[in-house]
């Protein structure tokens, strides 16, 4: 039996990790000169290397250089692998977001170098979600190397896998237990033992070898030593040869077609090692999430103005913050393992993403109010840009001023009507803190038309004075007979506790959602462990933030009198919300419960103002629901959640389902790490390890002799929604989207100029129905020609889904497998399906 090794030289390049953007650069393109000079010196010498990223940082900075490379590629000395703009973190990502991550990459290789890499490689994240399989083969991918999770912690079929994806889709999968580099000058003592361990029975393999993590890749020293070995090997019949990924991939399809190779499948996720990476940094998390929301909310509502004529595509802003986005995808940044520096710098990259999304946003929406009438004397207009194709109903915020300031000693009440229909709405405190009645701060109900402008109007009431919540009015037993302050509506039944602080009871039309003592913020022993390598599991509890004395509370809320640490802070038709202040070791935080009046939910604003270290908060939801089954929304899937304790990786959502048919949704805006113990629900809110602090086997890690500085000291607020609900709704994943990519909402007052009715926003530009289909992507597709639109099956179910645009004239009912994704473009009255990566689909 012939035996081959494929021997694929890479230099691991972290742009960013240690150090900043800058030096990782500078050590880019030093790597990328030393080896187009060893391809140049050495026939047989192939180099591999990915990460677009890399590519254009040559082309801007040596130009010279890159035209060599481009001919070296040409030559097929030099191979462009993977294919990906970075190798991202492979877990946090939402599924769309990967989807550009790997198109974005395509492109630029494509136009630059003419080709497509059919092999994806992710040697350094630390773990890969089970939704990537269904983009890589939705993408042109039949194969993908990575390295990490190893066996003791993913046991895996064989080394060599089919990877089974949550809609069925596959692709061959290869773990690298021997991982990606090699020390300097040392390479075979890595090829040599590899090599060996070939057999008859096992006659192919691979060896990935180059100094990485701060570039070097190839050495002269270690190409002679390895040409030498390779003619030791012929001498035994054993071939040795620089290779690519998918020259390894084309002998192992063969192995598998000649019958000489079992590919034994998997069917799950690749998880989970350095779970800590969940959490850490958690400001860069939230802000990538709020980076994601934006950029594909103001997509859609670009694309609607493109469409009816009334604006430019902005290719350059989406394309700047698009750049932004994929490169803080990278995985010791969005994983949060960087130096502080990097965490500066990622937050920027993203403030920048933000700032160009909020004026393009803000573009489209005037244009989008184009037709509007003028407002009627005395009215407030408040518009509204529905993202979604379908009816989202939703607690709608707006903040405007009063025609004047009123001196009066009134107060006025506005109150949203659409059209002559009056809606729940009430006023609350404004962001500003200006002791006079003139800016307003509404807040009301109301169901959106599916993507498309909405109009409500204000009218204002004017009130003796402004209205004061009376607590006493919510004043109650609980049912171990503590003090509480019960909010009771037609189909619910709030409990906050007076000593705690705390959810007592939440029920829902008679069925009990949370255990007594929910919404606590515990606090769990950590490490100086940027990764969390040293657990799976932080559940060793030292305490949780207690409910702070009236006393405390008002001095730590800045109060010159004494007010009850729990207090209705603002009470009206639609909701109340109840304000509780917490203590922990010189930390503090506040917690909001906005308990709607009109349906079942609780609307969580926490804030934490943070100096402990070492240490992780965990928001605690004991569950009062029978027989609870957790669950995480992941990249195009979901996955249960494990009942040890362990730290599960989710995303926008998760549920809990139970044996009497109820289900509780929790909603996030940038949390990403939970677990489940003992019947609750944890959410991991953050953690304060030191930066970049790696164990290294029994050696200190942080100094002893100066103050080091750890993550998360500081605010931090975080956002969730509590939705009580039935196993039979089909709408969480819409839920989710809507509160991620919320609705845009301005006081605008229309010129009134041409005005129409209904105005041409007004009518939808695309409708979904039924659930639970959802849209993950609309958009102007690469070539400019069509709108790209991509629709997702967020169950695990068979459905369909009937997609209505009348501005191009498509209508059509779509069938979907389970979890599955499929993408569209529409032009010319219909439409056709493509790849994911908008190439043409060859399968159909």
């Amino acid at each position: 039996m012939n035996k081959t090794m494929h021997l694929i030289s890479n230099a691991h390049l972290d742009p960013i990790w240690q150090w900043e953007w800058e030096e990782g650069c500078a050590s880019a393109v030093a790597t990328f000169r030393c080896a187009a000079r060893f391809c140049r010196e050495f026939d047989n010498y192939i180099f591999c290397h990915n990460e677009a990223l890399i590519y254009r940082w040559v082309e801007e900075y040596d130009p010279a250089l890159f035209r060599e490379i481009r001919e070296l590629v040409r030559l097929g000395k030099w191979h462009i692998m993977g294919g990906w703009h970075v190798q991202p973190d492979c877990n946090m990502p939402s599924g769309e977001a990967f989807v550009r991550q790997i198109t974005e990459g395509r492109r630029y290789f494509r136009e630059k170098f003419g080709v497509e890499p059919t092999t994806a490689i992710n040697f350094d994240p630390f773990g890969h979600t089970r939704g990537l399989v269904q983009i890589l083969a939705g993408t042109g991918y039949d194969s993908y190397i990575f390295c990490r999770p190893h066996e003791g912690l993913c046991h895996l079929p064989a080394e060599t896998f089919r990877w089974v994806g949550y809609d069925g889709s596959s692709v061959i999968a290869q773990r690298a237990q021997t991982g990606y580099s090699t020390a300097l000058g040392n390479a075979m003592k890595k090829i040599r033992p590899t090599t060996e361990a070939l057999t008859d029975a096992a006659p192919l393999g691979f060896c990935l070898w180059g100094v990485g993590n701060h570039g070097g890749g190839p050495s002269r020293e270690d190409i002679r030593a390895i040409n030498a070995f390779m003619e030791e090997a012929k001498a035994e019949g054993v071939t040795v040869l620089h290779s690519t990924p998918e020259a390894y991939f084309a002998d192992v399809r063969a192995e598998a077609a000649a019958g000489t190779r079992v590919l034994p499948e998997h069917h799950g996720d690749l998880t989970a090692w350095a779970q800590g990476c969940y959490t850490s940094q958690v400001l860069i998390k939230q802000k990538y999430r709020q980076t994601e929301n934006s950029l594909f909310s103001a997509e859609k509502a670009v694309s609607h103005a493109v469409l009816l004529g009334l604006m430019e595509y902005p290719e350059k802003e989406f394309g700047e913050a698009l750049y932004d986005l994929l490169t803080v995808q990278f995985h010791d940044v969005l994983p949060g393992t960087s130096i502080q520096p990097a965490e500066e710098g990622a937050i920027r990259m993203l403030d920048h993403a933000l700032e160009l999304l909020s004026r393009v946003r803000m573009r489209a929406f005037m244009a989008l109010s184009a037709g509007q009438e003028e407002a009627a004397p005395g009215e407030i207009p408040v518009l509204v840009y529905n993202p979604h194709p379908w009816p989202v109903e939703t607690d709608l915020t707006c903040e405007f001023m009063l025609a004047d300031q009123n001196w009066s000693g009134s107060f006025m009440m506005p109150v949203a009507y659409r059209g002559r229909q009056k809606l729940p709405s009430q006023c609350e405190k404004e962001y500003s803190n200006l002791p006079l009645d003139w800016r307003k701060r509404i807040v009301f109900r109301a169901t959106l038309a599916p993507m498309s402008m909405n109009r409500f109007d204000c009218k204002l009431i004017a009130l003796d004075k402004k209205p004061v919540p009376d607590a006493a009015a919510y004043a109650a037993v609980g049912e171990d007979g503590r003090a509480v302050l019960r909010v009771t509506t037609p189909i619910m039944t709030v409990d906050i506790g007076c000593t705690t602080g705390l959810v007592e009871r939440w029920c829902v039309r008679g069925v009990d959602f949370l255990g007594s003592g929910a919404c606590a913020l515990d606090v769990m022993r950590d490490a100086n462990d940027s990764w969390g390598m040293l657990f799976t599991s932080w559940h060793d509890r030292l305490g949780s933030f207690t409910l702070l004395s009236d006393e405390e509370g008002s001095r730590f809320s800045d109060l010159d009198t004494v007010i009850p640490s729990v207090r209705v802070i603002e009470d009206g038709e639609l909701r109340v919300v109840i304000e509780a202040v917490f203590g922990y070791e010189g930390s503090g935080a506040t917690v909001r419960y906005a308990i709607s009046r009109v349906a079942p939910q609780i609307d969580l604003d926490i804030r934490i103002i943070n100096q402990t270290k070492r240490r992780l908060i965990k928001l605690r939801l004991p569950q009062a629901l029978p027989d609870p089954v957790p669950v995480v929304e992941t990249a195009f899937g979901e996955e249960p959640m494990h009942g040890e304790g362990r730290e599960e990786i989710g995303q926008k959502f998760l549920t809990v389902t139970s044996s009497n048919g109820a289900r509780l949704s929790v909603l996030n805006r940038g949390i990403y790490g939970s677990s489940f113990l003992d019947g609750s629900v944890y959410l991991t809110l953050l953690r304060s390890p030191g930066y970049t602090a790696h164990p290294i086997e029994d050696r200190q890690v942080m100094p002893t002799d100066r103050y080091s500085e750890h993550m998360e000291q500081g605010e931090r607020q975080f956002s969730l929604r509590l939705l009580a609900g039935a196993v039979s709704d089909r709408d969480t994943a819409r839920q989710a989207l809507a509160f991620n990519e919320a609705p845009m909402v301005l006081n605008l007052f229309p010129s009134g100029q041409e005005a129409q009715s209904p105005a041409p926003a007004e009518m939808p530009l695309l409708t979904l129905s039924p659930a639970p289909v959802v849209l993950t992507a609309c958009k102007r597709t690469e070539d400019g020609a069509d709108t790209l639109l991509r629709l997702f099956n967020p169950t695990g179910e068979p459905v369909s889904c009937t997609v209505c645009c009348p501005q191009l004239g498509v209508s059509e009912t779509l069938g979907f497998g389970a979890f599955q994704v499929r993408t569209f473009r529409a032009g010319d009255g219909r439409l056709t399906e493509c790849r994911m990566d908008e190439a043409e689909k060859t399968d159909v």
